[in-house]
Order: C-alpha cells, then sequence, then structure tokens
C-alpha cells in the first residue's frame, strides 16, 4: 500500500491519540459520543476542478464528550505536512447545535464551522502537542473545564442544585 505524506501523519497521530490519549481522557469521565462531527467547507480547499478534500481515506469522524453538549474531536487531518509534523493535532472543541445563535460573549472564542451541505455548528479549535500524553492530557482538560465554564457563565448550559430532592448536580443545555 502506497501512503502519501499527509496519510502517514494522519496515521500516525491517530496511532498517539487511540493508544495514549484515548485511554487517559476515558480514565477521566470523557466517552464516545453518539454526535460524528460533519464535514466543513475547512475541511476542503477550493481548486479549478472543485473542492478537494484535505482530509483521508483514514480519517475518523468520532467525537469524545464529558459534559454535554461540548463534544471533543481530534483533527488529524488538518495541518503542516513535513516529517514532524505528526508531533502536533488540532483539537476542536464543538457544540453540535446546527445555525445555534450563539451568545456574543463567545463570539471569538468560538467561530463558525460552516457544513458543507449548508449551515453551520460553533467550534474552538487549539494545538496540541501529543508528544508527551500526560501534557496534552492537561491542555486538552484544562481547555475543555475553560469552555464549559464560559459556556455556563452565558447560560448556554445550567448548573442546578436540587438538594431538597438530595439527587446532587445537574446540568442541562439550551440547544
Amino acid at each position: 500500500m502506497n501512503l502519501s505524506l499527509r496519510e502517514r501523519i494522519e496515521l500516525m497521530r491517530q496511532g498517539i491519540i487511540q493508544r495514549a490519549i484515548i485511554p487517559l481522557l476515558e480514565m477521566r469521565g470523557f466517552f464516545p459520543s453518539a454526535w460524528k462531527r460533519p464535514v466543513s467547507l475547512e475541511d476542503m480547499e477550493l481548486r479549478e476542478d472543485g473542492w478537494v478534500p484535505f482530509f483521508t481515506r483514514f480519517t475518523t469522524w468520532e467525537t469524545y464528550v464529558r459534559d454535554e453538549p461540548l463534544n471533543l474531536y481530534f483533527n488529524t487531518f488538518y495541518g503542516d505536512v513535513h516529517e514532524k509534523a505528526y508531533r502536533f493535532c488540532f483539537v476542536e472543541y464543538i457544540l453540535p447545535w446546527p445555525n445555534y445563535d450563539l451568545d456574543r460573549r463567545l463570539v471569538g472564542v468560538f467561530t463558525r464551522l460552516n457544513l458543507k451541505g449548508g449551515g453551520y455548528i460553533w467550534k474552538c479549535k487549539r494545538m496540541v502537542d501529543i508528544t508527551s500524553p500526560d501534557s496534552a492530557l492537561v491542555d486538552i482538560e484544562k481547555n475543555y473545564d475553560e469552555l464549559l465554564l464560559a459556556l455556563m457563565d452565558a447560560n448556554i448550559v445550567d448548573t442546578a442544585i436540587n438538594q431538597a430532592k438530595g439527587e446532587g448536580r445537574h446540568r442541562r443545555h439550551r440547544p
């Protein structure tokens, strides 16, 4: 099987993520989500012969979630293409609601991801060095928690304590 440099880099990133980072995330309460990241215009390049994808035949679209509605996606196909590029991966923190009217205070923190089929969802993209899984986990979790707090401050995610029923902490979100 003859692989391009882009495909080799993507497979190396996926190997590090699947074997080293995902198990650490699962120990911290992140699990695969039923929602898959849709293909966006950002995932493609417009050329004379039409839209050409950056993603490869090896690209996976699964996301991970710890606290609804914020999904985590490892964008293994986006980024530089050179020998040591596998060391860095973009992590996207995504709100899965199409065409959601996001609170203006969060615009800029989250940017639009324009979907191939029309419409958009909101995402925050951060680059993470994945060569040290423990360090990557700290960065990923720190970013996730900061974004979740920002969503709570904007009343997009509510946290309520129901002490009368003794049920503890509950979270609900507003699509």
